[in-house]
């Protein structure tokens, strides 16, 4: 049965335990630092994985940079998106000893993007895509009901509205970090396929990425919406297995496709 709770499993056994950072970060920079360091860490062990932490951190310095300038600057609830970062990258943080350690995931998504780690000869632009697929189509409805309950939102519209107009900035943060994300998977981990798409076909690529990101996050907030709003357990673990059903589809897509021989 999938939850709405965070899975209450301490795993010892691998290098996080004394990483230096923590694995519940509470703020975007407490995000950041985690994933900055995992990245870190991936690459100098010529691990796969890291191509997504890799990923994910430029798209979360972009929100750590904005929530900086103070409200309405560019974030109407900075405190908001600040807290939904530090649970978001929470979240990715908590699969991870999983994976090193040889623990079943608690959903699809995420098994099937741990499982790619493991077959020779995917590019990393396949791990990303499948990372965010995972973390998106999964994670973050969780995420953000969690964060609107926590700030208020259930009983103040106004507020919600605010909430929902960062959450439609963030695409625009991720419209910016598209060509930064293909030129680190292209020169940190040496993905022939991003290089080819940032030569040869960046504009398409980016239009393509955005479509694809911007549909899945519409639906994430309508499946947090409805979190925030179901009354009973029944109709929460209904939007969840719909979730998992969902973000299963996808992220099997992805694990199929062949990317270097499509892109080539």
């Amino acid at each position: 049965m999938v939850s709405a709770e965070p899975r209450v499993e301490v795993i010892k056994g691998c290098w996080l335990d004394h990483a230096g950072f923590s694995l519940r970060p509470t703020s975007v920079s407490g995000a950041l630092f985690a994933l900055d360091g995992v990245t870190r860490h991936f690459i100098a062990e010529h691990d796969c994985r890291a191509a997504f932490p890799d990923i994910y951190s430029i798209i979360t310095r972009r929100v750590a940079e904005r929530a900086e300038w103070g409200p309405r600057r560019y974030f109407q609830e900075p405190a908001w998106i600040s807290r939904l970062a530090g649970r978001f990258a929470e979240r990715c943080l908590e699969t991870l000893p999983w994976s090193l350690t040889g623990h079943a995931q608690d959903c699809s998504a995420w098994a099937a993007t741990y499982a790619l780690s493991r077959r020779r000869g995917a590019p990393p632009l396949q791990h990303a895509f499948l990372g965010l697929a995972a973390h998106i189509n999964y994670d973050l409805a969780i995420g953000i009901s969690r964060t609107l309950a926590e700030h208020g939102c259930a009983t103040d519209r106004a507020k919600l509205s605010r909430c929902k107009h960062d959450h439609d900035v963030v695409n625009e943060l991720l419209r910016e970090s598209f060509p930064v994300a293909l030129q680190h998977l292209a020169s940190r981990h040496g993905c022939a396929p991003s290089g080819l798409l940032l030569e040869r076909a960046r504009r398409a690529s980016e239009w393509v990425t955005m479509a694809l990101l911007g549909s899945w996050r519409e639906h994430v907030w309508n499946d947090a919406v409805a979190l925030l709003r179901a009354t009973t357990d029944s109709t929460r673990d209904d939007i969840l297995r719909r979730m998992e059903r969902r973000s299963r589809r996808i992220a099997s897509a992805l694990a199929a496709t062949d990317l270097s021989r499509w892109i080539s």
